[in-house]
């Protein structure tokens, strides 16, 4: 029976939800009579500066804005192009007499280096480095890239200059038990 409710409860919570609308209802009331007070002085003011107004010269009226009037925006200068540069005729120097460049006997040859294998740890690819240092072969590792999704430590034997020199050492490198890519 303690549990349930008593009327007293109820009554205290109602006394104090009626005081705060009679509170608010004041506060209302008095924010009304205030408001009338200030509408009643702006009239007044307004109705005497229009007899000073008369007295002194009038100003020139500016017709009011509309919305879109007052929120439009100025207009941007557009960008003019640049005047044409003056483009003046190529005339070579009599004197002076250009020589053709001398060909190559030549041309480059083509880098050629074959991947032995490509492993993720370094530590095996240098072990695989010394075993291939050992029976002979110019071979070097190609580390990956810093940021590569893929890191592979890539064994590489080369370069040779020429194919003949290539050729012989994919040879030389079958023979030895690699598959050279």
């Amino acid at each position: 029976m303690e549990d349930q409710t008593s009327w007293r409860g109820h009554s205290f919570t109602l006394l104090v939800f009626t005081g705060i609308v009679v509170l608010c209802s004041i506060f209302f009331i008095l924010g009304m009579l205030v408001g009338r007070a200030q509408g009643q002085k702006i009239a007044s003011f307004a109705a005497s500066s229009k007899g000073e107004a008369k007295a002194t010269p009038q100003e020139k009226n500016t017709p009011e804005l509309t919305f879109y009037e007052s929120v439009k925006k100025p207009e941007l200068p557009s960008l003019e192009p640049p005047p044409p540069p003056e483009i003046k005729p190529a005339i070579p120097d009599p004197l002076k007499v250009d020589k053709p460049a001398p060909l190559p006997l030549h041309a480059p040859a083509n880098v050629v280096n074959y991947q032995i294998a490509a492993l993720k740890r370094s530590g095996d690819a240098k072990k695989l480095l010394r075993e291939m240092k050992k029976r002979g072969f110019r071979a070097f590792i190609l580390a990956p890239a810093p940021h590569d999704p893929t890191p592979f430590f890539r064994l590489l034997v080369g370069p040779f200059a020429d194919t003949v020199e290539a050729a012989q050492a994919k040879k030389d490198l079958e023979s030895a038990g690699y598959r050279p890519i």
